[in-house]
């Protein structure tokens, strides 16, 4: 017992003595990063600029997998499941949260997931179409009231951060909406600039329709004006006093498997937060319509829990769910 004690101890900590040697050693191949919504869209185009930046930084490939479908639960089911090694990460936004509130049937541990840093935030801009006969927020609802049920929102997905914006404009007001979910945020959006619907909160990256004459932008959805929209009149001091405190927008960040290990977590961390600094993703990631943001990890966790309990009361209330 005493030889078998003795090995027992050896092995426990050669353990503990080689996992900070496994944060130091990775990576020694490529490294795969999930991405639970379809190519082309916001969180697409997100981990496309910050990817080849990684991979300069580890000189290992970091390959951008979409998996999109389920309402995001496909790729963050993946990325729960997967090793915890380090070789799996996860880039997702308002899914993670969202998920839970949303499906009965969720195919994954919320907690086998813990949260790294975010990467990006935005408050979103209400559009609608250059052929609505409303220039404010105020005419919008004044309009939605004397046309109940014939102001359609799209949205990039049932449960995704646009529509849960248009439920709460609509709860707030009391205005009777149609939600038209998409396939992903582009298709949404051709609709819009087509006339075939009426309205979309989206990212400011699609302010360059407005500028072009094929969309009118009434707000952004902020409780204080946004240096970057410069004109731009927030929801809340739009002159709606239902809608005095309406936020919403999208955030962007990065998770791992919870059993990855706490030194191999901290050291991801740490590149990713040297990558995002850099002047050049910083530039990338203003220029695809949302503000550069970091988080520590106790910090990014604290964010989402308040996320969810920011939500959680509209997405019952308005009856929400994916299945």
């Amino acid at each position: 017992m005493r030889v078998l004690r003795s090995i027992l101890l050896s092995v426990c900590c050669g353990i503990v003595a080689a996992l900070p040697t496994l944060a130091l050693a990775f990576p020694d191949k490529p490294v795969q990063l999930i991405v639970p919504y379809a190519a082309g869209g916001l969180t697409d185009n997100l981990a496309r600029l910050i990817a080849p930046a990684l991979s300069a930084r580890w000189a290992q490939p970091v390959v951008v997998d979409n998996r999109n479908g389920g309402g995001t639960s496909i790729g963050t089911a993946a990325a729960a499941r997967a090793p915890g090694d380090g070789y799996t990460l996860l880039l997702t936004a308002f899914g993670y949260i969202g998920n839970p509130l949303l499906m009965k049937n969720l195919p994954y541990d919320p907690a086998a997931l813990v949260p790294v840093t975010i990467v990006a935030d935005a408050p979103s801009v209400l559009f609608v179409s250059a052929k609505l006969p409303v220039d404010t927020v105020p005419q919008l609802i004044a309009y939605a009231k004397a046309h109940p049920k014939e102001v359609v929102f799209a949205s990039s997905g049932n449960g995704s951060s646009p529509h849960i914006a248009a439920e709460l404009l609509a709860s707030l007001t009391g205005i009777e909406i149609v939600h038209a979910p998409y396939r992903g945020n582009g298709p949404a959006l051709n609709d819009l600039l087509g006339g075939q619907v009426q309205a979309m909160f989206d990212s400011s990256a699609s302010m360059s329709y407005v500028r072009a004459g094929r969309l009118k932008a009434l707000g952004v959805a902020s409780e204080a004006p946004v240096a970057r929209l410069q004109g731009m009149v927030p929801i809340a001091r739009s002159g709606v006093p239902q809608l005095s405190n309406f936020a919403a927008g999208g955030w962007f960040g990065f998770f791992l498997p919870s059993k990855t290990p706490a030194e191999l977590q901290q050291r991801i961390y740490a590149d990713l937060r040297a990558v995002l600094e850099t002047p050049e993703v910083r530039e990338a990631i203003e220029r695809a319509g949302v503000e550069p943001r970091l988080m520590t990890q106790p910090e990014f966790a604290a964010y989402l829990r308040a996320e969810h309990e920011r939500w959680a009361p509209v997405i019952r209330e308005r009856r929400i769910q994916l299945d």
